[in-house]
């Protein structure tokens, strides 16, 4: 039996062959992440061209699925109301564009500003969902997404 330098080696020496194959993955994952980014980013840029903005993108999607949408322009925090049947959706939407610009601060006056309306309008809590809506995911700061993926918030966020 060899010493423990001896076994070490001897590890590192059978190993040395998947390395490469590592680092290949990582830096393909990397690429494709890069090209997904780059994509959206112009497909983002085509849709504010043709009048798509991130405002009329969410209204189609949620009239797409069969929800009845309202804007809630005399509402301050809260963009739309989306409903059908008993489920019913408050919806804000956050166009920037900047790395983590969107803070844990944003999605707390959000959600303050929704239950807040909630009450106000005596909607049944458990019927009432909350959504903030984003043109990209890398706007949103880790404080943000942590609140977001929170189940007590009862808030999520959609990427369009």
């Amino acid at each position: 039996m060899g010493s423990l330098s001896d076994i070490a080696i001897n590890a590192l020496y059978q190993l040395w062959h998947i390395l490469p194959i590592i680092i290949l993955i990582v830096l393909f994952k990397k690429y494709i992440d890069h090209k997904d980014k780059k994509n959206k980013k112009i497909k983002d840029e085509e849709n504010e061209k043709n009048g798509l903005t991130l405002e009329v993108r969410t209204i189609k999607k949620y009239e797409e699925i069969g929800y009845k949408v309202e804007s809630l322009e005399n509402v301050d925090g809260i963009d739309l109301i989306c409903s059908k049947e008993d489920k019913i959706f408050l919806v804000k939407y956050n166009n920037s564009i900047d790395k983590k610009s969107i803070k844990n601060v944003d999605i707390k006056a959000f959600y303050k500003t929704a239950s807040k309306y909630v009450k106000e309008n005596q909607l049944e809590i458990k019927n009432v969902e909350f959504r903030y809506i984003v043109a990209n995911k890398d706007a949103l700061d880790k404080t943000a997404i942590e609140i977001l993926m929170d189940d007590f918030y009862n808030c999520k966020y959609v990427v369009l």
